[in-house]
């Protein structure tokens, strides 16, 4: 980390490191509980009514908990995929289907702990509120994200050694290192009193949720308190924040991916100046389309979910067989096999064969293979509609 790449208040910031004789380490000043931002004004202002026209637009469709399940499973590739993992959703989707990962890359496994993970602090949330959002959830969170990998440290606890990025082995071209591991705790804890962010009656404005998931991922990304998994962990927090705001989770994997030059640029800019303003900015317009594609996601696997019961009336099976019942559970579980349908519906292996012969002949879901046992069944049109782009930024004004 060149001190040159630094702002002068920065620079007042960096602590000589002992291990590595000539090396600097940031120490992060606290996160600011408020931002002087005109400039991105209107960007957050946008934000927020994006967030509100999700909150609306799940009020109306008759089953807003349909598409929750691919989305997470989205959301885990997509930010799994930022950190050079390759798996896609249909392979993390059969994984789960199968209990196996022959012929599947290994990081099904690490992709799926991030579903684990996910799952473990929207349930935190969901019963504690903002209260949730600690440092014991942050290590749980990493816990469970590098639950059973090649992990050389023990998951779920801060670091003990000095880390950095960029650089790759060498400390010296590092683009940026964080605060030596007996600062990290100080850090978090100071980050702990913005995530559980409450406003008081002495305080004049409220801290919107924008400004908060900007800051907050920004300080943990500087902050880096484990040896490796920190990208996600800081991802996994945003949805959090707007879940324990009463939002419906909003994932901004897709945006980041997609423009992940900008993301790890605009970051850079905190880190290594504290400009603030082209990060706000950044994070304002990816909340705008994570909520865009959010909103049509949903709205077109309820609209194949209406198209696929329709196929199934027509089908002219009896009214109480399963065939009836399995269109949404398709939408959920887009990829089964006879076996997981057999479980999930508590029937005979007969009977769930057939019913997925039946939604194989009005063309719901397809064979992965001719083979007669085992055979894994994908719903194709879901698995389409996961893997559309996230969208197109949203123009000035």
């Amino acid at each position: 980390m060149k001190t040159t790449d630094l702002s002068p208040d920065r620079q007042k910031l960096l602590v000589p490191l002992k291990e590595h004789p000539g090396a600097f380490a940031l120490i992060p000043p606290p996160a600011p509980r408020t931002l002087g931002l005109k400039d991105v004004f209107a960007d957050v202002v946008k934000a927020h009514e994006a967030l509100g026209a999700v909150q609306a637009a799940t009020s109306r469709l008759p089953n807003p908990n349909l598409a929750t399940r691919t989305l997470d499973r989205r959301e885990a590739v997509r930010s799994s995929q930022i950190e050079g993992t390759f798996s896609d959703v249909d392979q993390v989707l059969e994984y789960e289907a199968t209990g196996s990962d022959d012929g599947l890359p290994r990081d099904v496994v690490v992709t799926l702990n991030y579903v684990k993970a996910l799952h473990y602090g929207l349930q935190q949330v969901a019963a504690r509120g903002s209260a949730a959002l600690d440092r014991t959830l942050i290590e749980k969170l990493h816990c469970h994200l590098l639950e059973g990998t090649d992990y050389k440290d023990t998951p779920g606890e801060f670091r003990q050694r000095q880390n950095w990025i960029g650089g790759h082995r060498n400390i010296y071209d590092a683009k940026f290192v964080p605060p030596p591991h007996e600062y990290v705790g100080d850090c978090i804890a100071d980050l702990e009193e913005l995530l559980r962010y409450a406003p008081s009656d002495e305080d004049q404005t409220e801290i919107s949720i924008v400004i908060r998931m900007a800051i907050v991922h920004a300080q943990f990304e500087t902050i880096h308190p484990f040896i490796d998994g920190n990208g996600r962990v800081g991802r996994l927090l945003l949805p959090l924040m707007l879940s324990a705001e009463g939002y419906p989770p909003v994932y901004l994997a897709g945006f980041l991916k997609e423009n992940q030059q900008e993301y790890y640029d605009t970051l850079g800019s905190v880190q290594l100046r504290g400009e603030w303003v082209p990060w706000v900015r950044f994070l304002a317009e990816g909340i705008q389309v994570a909520a865009r594609e959010t909103i049509q996601t949903a709205e077109q696997l309820t609209d194949l979910l209406d198209q696929w019961q329709a196929r199934v009336r027509a089908s002219n099976v009896r009214s109480d067989a399963l065939p009836h019942r399995l269109p949404e559970h398709l939408i959920a579980h887009p990829v089964v096999t006879v076996r997981s349908i057999q479980e999930a519906f508590n029937t005979s292996f007969p009977t769930a064969n057939a019913a997925l012969s039946v939604m194989r002949e009005i063309g719901i879901v397809t064979p992965q293979s001719e083979r007669k046992r085992d055979r894994t069944f994908i719903a194709t049109d879901v698995i389409s509609i996961l893997n559309r782009p996230p969208g197109s930024r949203p123009t000035s004004s």
